[in-house]
Formats: C-alpha cells, structure tokens, sequence
C-alpha cells in the first residue's frame, strides 16, 4: 500500500514531462510496448497498466509482458491487488533460471521481442504472495530469488526481510491482540482517499488528509496525472458536545493543484504541522491558529530541513522537543528519526539520530511523540516487522536513550503498510488509516479502543470549554494562565476561538492556579493539586462567561445539555460499513471571525503582568462516596453548614457563584455504565440538592451562578481489588464551592 504523502518521494523526483499520446494510427505492438516502458520509467504505474493490459490480452503466454502488467499493477497507487495472477504467470512461464536482472545479459526489458521474464517476478511474486498472507509460498518464492541472485543484487537484502517478516508475521499472528477497530464513518470519509488522521490532544479535532473534490469545487477538473485523482489537501472536523464529528472544512492553507498533507498537531491545537512536496525535495513546514484562521505555512527552520526528504514530524507536549524524519547522510539507513530541542534562545538545535535503538539500515517513519513525553510510536520496516511499515512503541529512558521498540501487534498490524499511527492522550484510543479493511473509499480513516494496559502512564491532562452567551463569540482576548504555586513558573493557554476548547498537560504531585482572563481581567480562578498518581488522570473543567457583561458565571438551574469535552465517538465496524450504516450527518457550527484577532505573544505585550489571584472560597463541602454511591445526605451537619454560607451571600451580595467538581474513581461500574456517567450523576445530583435546599430556605435558585463545572475519573488503574476503599475511596466525591 501506498501511504499518502510518503509515495511522492518515489512518484515526484522528477518534474513530470507531458507525456506522449497516442499519434495517428499509430497503434502498433511495438508503438505500445515502447509507450509501456516510457510509463513505468516516469513511474506511471496505473498507465502503464493499462497499455500492458492490452498487450497481455492479446499476448496471454507471453512471459515479459505478464510480469511488466504484474509489476505495474504492484507498483501502482491503488491496484496492488490485481498484480498476484500476473505474478504468477510470468513467474510459470519463465525459461530458465540463467536469465539475470534489468540489464544484464539474457534480458532486455526494452526489446518488443522479447518474451522471457526477468529474475526479479520471483521476488515480486514473494512479495504479493506475502501480501495476501500466503507466507508459505512467500518464503518459497523469496528463496528462489535468493538461490538465484547473490548479494550484489539490489533486491537481494529485500528478499532476506521478507523471510525475516514472514517469521515474524507467523509469530504475531499466533498473539492475536484485542483490538477493537471502527470505521470513523462517512461524516470523515469519503468515496476518495481520506488517510494521515491527527488527532488534537483534548480529542475534539481531527486533521486530515484527502483527495476529494473540495466543497467550493475549486479543484474541480484538476489532477494529480499519477494518481488519476485530485491533489491532496487538508480538512479539519470538530466534535460537538455530544461527541460527533462534524462536517470536515477545507483549511485555507490549501493550494489548488499542489500536494499538502497532515504530519502532525501541538497538544495545545494551535500549530498544526504540513508536509509540502517541494519538487520532490519534501519539507515540514508549521501553520499557526490565528483567531480561526491558519497562518500561511512557514519552513521549519534550524537543522530540521535539508536538501534531503524530511516527510514527518511531531512536537513535544511542552514544544521544547521535534521529532522528525529524514533520509539525510549519516543515518542508520534510508529514513530515520531524528530530534531537536527547543534551544535558550527559541532556536532549535542540531539534529540528532535517534539512534540504533530506533533505527535500523531499512526505513522509519510517521514518528508520534505521546503527550506524557516519553512514549514514541514510529513505523519501521524494519525491527519485528510483519511486512511493509509496522507500528512499533518504544519509551525513553532515565538516561534519554531508548528502550528496544515493540511491535503493537495484529491485528492493526498486518503484511501491508501500517504508518502514521496516533493516540489519544490516554493512550486508549488510536487513529489510521487502512485501505484493508473495507469502507468508503480507496483509504479510510479508522479508530482502534486498545486494552487497559496500554493506557498511558504520569500524566495529568487538563481539558475544558469556556463557555460564552449563547449567540457570542469568544473574545479573542481570552486567555488561561497556570501557575506552578511552589515554583512561579507561569504557563499561557489560548483556547480555541471557535468552540472554547483549551487543553493543558500538567506534571502530577503539584498544586496549580488557574487563571482565566478576559481582557487581563479574571473570570473565574481556582486552586488544584493534581495526584501524585501514576495512571493517566484527566481533569475536565467548563468555564462560563457572563451572558451579559462577559466577566462574570452563568445559572446553574439550566445547565448546558452535552458530553464533557473529548467524548469518544462511536464507529461503525467494517460489517456496518458494508451495510451502509451512518454514524450521524453531523453539522458544522456557526463562529464569526474577528479581524482583530491576536497572538498569545500580542496578547501578552498588550497587557500587564500576569499576577496570581486570590482562588479563595467563602466554604467548600466535600462528600465522599462508597462504591457506585451518588446522593447527598440533606440532614449532614456539613451540608447544612454549607447551604447556610450559601444563603448568607445570598442575602448580602444577591448571588453566589458555585463551582461543582464530581469525581469517579477507575473501579469499573456496571451500575452506572461507565465511570463518566457515574461522575456528571454525582454532578447533577449535587446541583439538584443545592436547588432544592436553597429554595427550602425561601431564596430564589436564580441568585445561585455558576462559575465551573469539573467532572474527573482519577486515580490508580483498577487491579481487580474494589473492596480496596482507602485506595480508590478518596477518588470517589463532589466538592461544591462558594464564594
């Protein structure tokens, strides 16, 4: 399989020539077979095949020209699978074994006479045997190759992996892993090729990369002359509150008849990483959000590219590390993984191999830094590969070098490429795409749920929505700052003008102030100490504005209906898929733009420094629970106390601003469905019994304002020992504020 972006290097060396067409009458055998080879020299897979399919039809016994339709067939952009029964009637008709490779004695692939197959069908038929997952026959035809040739033969080495792959795929195959895989469905893809996923860190956008016709039919008519279809450009789809995706939008950074492509995104959503042919010399270059609009795409500076292919990369959680591909001198072999980091001066440094390790004398690729900073995903034809790229994990260690990279294993990895793998920050969930398993079109974009012990591990994710009256925009000016109390080190978050969505990674074991500005002025702060635990944590806030003055909470008697933000969506299964099963039509969202838009660096030039609230509370009250428990006791002396502080500022300031935080722990519950259910339960119920008490009290529900809604699920990964209460039972609450 031909994946994405990556094919250009091999179809766009050279500045394409026109090609010649057809003259006159000019239909003869020899006329075709030389347009034939003219094809496959410019690497016109798909129209070569075509010319050898009408001289293979007509000449079925002749050896050459099966293995040239086999060969093209195998090398084009999306017919691989045709090219195994051509294969394998050059490879029977072949004479003797004394014929040698291209060029050599014995066999001229440029002489119309010529009717013998060269040596190399034996090693392209291992390879669609191998293909297929026929590796018995895959091994006999890649050692024929081999008894055949010797080690001066370019495809000698590839013969030896594919033995090496084969070993490995039975291997895998006999660990089968639980991988539930999904069609993302037809909100994402299409009847064109849709692949490259990039997934936003809060899990609410999807970047991708397409070769569909484009909204506004701006590329309509317009061809890649290799691929037969339109150019690939970037869309973008975002979540609605309910977890669906809605309808993909065209980046304006798009060029009508050139290739961009997806690499990657930062954890904060705001710089989104491209790929850009050049002419063959393939470059990485950044888009920044500005307001809801991408900057024009700008060439990674410092070591980063060369006069070499740089084809992909990805930043660090706290943008001080790029990892990044290239098949510069120097290296292991063909591509491999390099990094740079982020220098004193905001420069990046020299480049530097990643080393054997990671990298092996055949290629790697589509590298993927987790957000904990320590766990790297790459493809690798090398390793324990089972065929093509596979998807390997490796961690870095204490001393910064890398652990041996293990396979992920099948069933997302299979004898075909697998690149350009993704997860989401719990680890839980990654993204590919697969043009194996059956959907829309040509390459769909898939979602696999990955077991428990996969999940990632010290790292603490910090999501929400600022929420603004209904019918506005977000002010532009709207900025999150935390502050690390024991350090001082302050930190800006710019949340996503269209939506509200923010998304912070914080390091575990530390007490934060979170500071929400508007225009310098603070909207609402608090004070939290992110657990010294070891399993992935996720802290979900929503944020409301003032429907009125924007400075100010909104009512907690009607909250918003809606999922916290990064909901997973639901798929559909390739069955579903077959059955043309629909996820749901999903429907973009109104946001106006503001041309008055600034930078986070503006921003903090425009105003004054940045100086710590005071995240006070007039009483806070904490329930904690017992296992699948949920209510309030109207009758605690706690909560009367409470409900009592809440009535005083009633009465002296004519309102009181509430922030809500449920919490669940990771023991499972059937009960409740799920642990997130669990947790908005024990939200909901808190604000239904604070109403009730208060109007109890004679005071009017309205006065009560709420400035955050948190919902979490934190704690240890679950071990199977739910009676172990002092573990999980401080996990298990609500705490309501008052202030």
């Amino acid at each position: 399989m031909i994946n994405g972006h990556a094919a250009l290097f091999t179809t766009c060396l050279l500045l394409l020539p026109t090609l010649v067409g057809a003259q006159g009458d000019d239909t003869s055998f020899n006329w075709k077979f030389e347009e034939g080879n003219k094809l496959m020299e410019e690497k016109f897979y798909n129209q070569a095949a075509e010319v050898w399919k009408e001289l293979v039809d007509t000449n079925p016994e002749n050896a050459n020209l099966n293995y040239k339709l086999g060969y093209s067939y195998f090398n084009s952009y999306n017919q691989q699978a045709k090219a195994l029964p051509y294969l394998e009637k050059a490879a029977q008709l072949r004479a003797s074994a004394s014929y040698g490779g291209f060029n050599t004695a014995g066999y001229d692939p440029f002489d119309p006479k010529e009717t013998n197959a060269p040596v190399e069908v034996d090693y392209y038929l291992g390879r669609a045997y191998h293909l297929s997952g026929d590796f018995n026959k895959a091994d006999s035809q890649y050692q024929k190759f081999i008894d055949e040739t010797d080690d001066k033969h370019n495809l000698y080495d590839q013969a030896q992996l594919g033995l090496s792959q084969t070993a490995n795929a039975r291997e895998l195959m006999k660990d089968p892993k639980d991988y539930q895989v999904s069609n993302i469905g037809p909100v994402i893809n299409s009847e064109y090729p849709d692949f490259g996923p990039v997934i936003s860190v809060d899990g609410n956008a999807l970047f991708y990369t397409t070769r569909r016709v484009h909204n506004d039919s701006s590329n309509f008519g317009i061809f890649d002359e290799v691929a037969g279809l339109p150019h690939e450009s970037i869309y973008v789809s975002y979540k609605d509150r309910e977890g669906n995706w809605q309808t993909p939008e065209l980046l304006n950074i798009n060029e009508v008849g050139n290739h961009l492509a997806t690499i990657n995104v930062s954890a904060d959503g705001q710089t989104l990483f491209i790929y850009r042919n050049d002419n063959g010399d393939g470059n990485i270059y950044e888009s920044k959000l500005v307001g809801e609009i991408w900057s024009d795409p700008v060439l990674m500076g410092s070591d980063i590219n060369t006069k070499a292919w740089e084809t992909h990369g990805a930043l660090s959680a706290d943008g001080n590390t790029f990892y990044f591909v290239s098949d510069r001198k120097g290296g292991y072999g063909g591509r491999d993984l390099y990094r740079v980091v982020r220098l004193p001066d905001g420069e990046w440094s020299k480049a530097q191999n990643l080393g054997p390790n990671v990298n092996t004398k055949y290629d790697e690729d589509g590298a993927f830094i987790h957000p904990n900073g320590r766990t790297l995903y790459f493809s690798s034809l090398g390793h324990t590969s089972m065929g093509g790229f596979d998807v390997f994990q490796t961690e870095m260690l204490e001393d910064g070098t890398w652990a041996p990279p293990v396979n992920i294993g099948y069933p997302l990895n299979t004898p075909d490429d697998e690149v350009f793998f993704v997860t989401t920050a719990d680890g839980r969930r990654g993204y590919f795409s697969s043009d194996q398993m059956g959907g829309y079109g040509e390459k769909d974009i898939y979602f696999v749920d990955l077991p428990m012990e996969m999940e990632a591990a010290g790292l603490t994710v910090l999501k929400g929505f600022i929420i603004p009256p209904p019918g506005q925009t977000l002010p532009p000016s709207t900025i999150l700052y935390v502050t690390d109390k024991e350090t001082g080190e302050v930190k800006s978050y710019k949340p996503r003008q269209r939506d509200g969505v923010y998304v912070a990674i914080l390091p575990p074991c530390k007490e934060y102030n979170l500071d929400y500005r508007v225009d310098d002025k603070t909207i609402h702060t608090e004070d939290v100490f992110v657990e010294c635990e070891s399993a992935y944590q996720e802290i979900n806030k929503e944020i409301y504005l003032n429907p009125v003055s924007l400075a100010g909470p909104a009512s907690i008697v009607d909250l918003p209906e809606g999922a916290p933000p990064g909901s997973k969506e639901k798929g559909l299964t390739p069955e579903e898929v077959a059955a043309g099963g629909v996820v749901g039509a999903g429907v973009v969202a109104a946001g106006g733009k503001e041309k008055s838009d600034m930078t986070d660096k503006e921003v903090k030039e425009s105003g004054t420094g940045h100086v710590t609230p005071d995240a006070s509370y007039a009483k806070e009250y904490a329930r904690y629970y017992a296992y699948n428990e949920k209510d309030i006791d109207q009758q605690e002396g706690d909560w009367q106390a409470f409900v009592d502080k809440v009535v005083e500022l009633i009465d002296t300031k004519g309102k009181a601003n509430i922030v809500i935080e449920a919490s669940a722990s990771k023991v499972p519950t059937r009960t409740y469905g799920s642990n997130d259910n669990l947790s908005k339960l024990r939200m909901e119920d808190a604000r239904k019994r604070l109403i009730e008490a208060v109007s109890v009290k004679g005071k009017d529900p309205n006065a009560l304002l709420l400035e955050a809604v948190n919902s979490l699920v934190q704690g240890p990964a679950y071990k199977g020992d739910y009676k172990a209460t002092d573990k999980y039972g401080k996990f298990q609450y609500v705490k309501l504020k008052v202030r």
